[in-house]
């Protein structure tokens, strides 16, 4: 799986994650309330830990100790804190040094859904911070973890399966 391909289904998702609340023009005592997705939608009760939908401005300040960060809405934790690659001729990403699969044993405990598997596989932090990978470049990234589709293309209630990268998300 390419890089840029995770960091730009890492940009949608952020994106996404943006549009699902706010303002809808009308204010003042005679708009109506604004109205949130039931609680069942928005913290499926099967799901705590890896996975657990929270509110992105809190920086995972709602989420429990076993995943205390925020991926895109979901409480997760940083699996590798700096993997180094280089890019080649076609800015395309080589190996990660250390790969981030190496560490999905520190994913595996904080995950209690029993759909998809817990991996060590959501690229942040990119430096330098470059719009677009170059070629023959040095960077440095780190991995939270996340959820990898299931059979199926299955995700947890309330996570939905890209399957252009095959995880699971809000």
């Amino acid at each position: 799986m390419r890089l840029s391909r995770l960091f730009a289904v890492s940009m949608f998702l952020g994106a996404s994650l943006a549009a699902c609340g706010g303002d809808d023009g009308k204010s003042g005592p005679d708009a109506p309330p604004m109205i949130d997705a039931p609680p069942m939608i928005d913290a499926p009760a099967a799901l705590s830990g890896l996975g657990q939908k929270c509110v992105p401005s809190m920086q995972g300040a709602d989420c429990p100790l076993s995943a205390p960060g925020d991926a895109f809405g979901m409480c997760t934790q940083v699996c590798v804190q700096t993997s180094t690659f280089m890019t080649n001729a076609q800015a395309q990403p080589g190996a990660f040094n250390p790969l981030p699969s190496t560490q999905d044993a520190t994913c595996t405990p904080l995950y209690t859904g029993g759909v998809g598997t817990a991996k060590c596989i959501i690229p942040f932090g990119l430096m330098p911070a470059d719009a677009t990978l170059m070629a023959n470049k040095t960077y440095t990234v780190s991995f939270a973890c996340g959820i990898a589709c299931g059979a199926g293309n299955t995700c947890p209630t309330g996570l939905t399966c890209n399957t252009q990268d095959m995880l699971c998300g809000p």
